[in-house]
């Protein structure tokens, strides 16, 4: 174990966290605790809150609510301990938003790339996935775990989609 670890600092691959604490109604912007104690004001532009929406009043006012009736936490996955009300409102809601008859919610996309890929090939026999070498790790994890054929071509090389494509 040391060795791997002091391998991944030698590669610089070594994953650190800062630490930082947001302020609402300052999107996008934080302060970051620098390891020596000092503050220093940044700006997220790479978090998963792509438009403020996790400090939208009306979206805080609706948490809120949820909050004070339910409780913190979903004490487990759906599948497991159950959904919520909330989730459902909010899926019927985003349904209706993009003319839907149905949504679902996934904790992350991370999750959402994974289990689609690694679900399709068993929906549909005789898939095959062509996949770009460096796609997000959610998608080339979904893509390795699905059991089915799948072609990964060099990164952005449409030449080798086009060659594998005609295999």
């Amino acid at each position: 174990l040391e060795t791997a670890i002091a391998r991944l600092h030698d590669e610089g691959r070594y994953r650190t966290f800062i630490d930082i604490e947001r302020r609402n109604g300052h999107f996008p912007h934080a302060v970051r605790t620098c390891p020596d104690g000092s503050q220093q004001n940044i700006t997220v532009w790479c978090g998963n809150d792509y438009l403020g929406m996790g400090q939208n009043p009306i979206v805080l006012e609706a948490m809120h609510e949820a909050v004070d009736a339910a409780g913190a936490g979903s004490g487990g996955t759906r599948n497991i301990s159950g959904t919520t009300v909330y989730h459902k409102r909010l899926e019927a809601e985003l349904a209706d938003l993009h003319g839907k008859e149905a949504a679902l919610l996934f904790t992350s996309a991370y999750i959402a790339n994974d289990a689609t890929l690694s679900t399709l090939p068993k929906l549909f026999p005789g898939l095959i996935i062509y996949s770009d070498a460096l796609n997000h790790a959610s998608m080339i994890e979904g893509v390795r775990r699905n059991g089915g054929a799948k072609r990964i071509f060099r990164h952005n090389d449409v030449a080798h989609l086009r060659e594998l494509m005609a295999a």
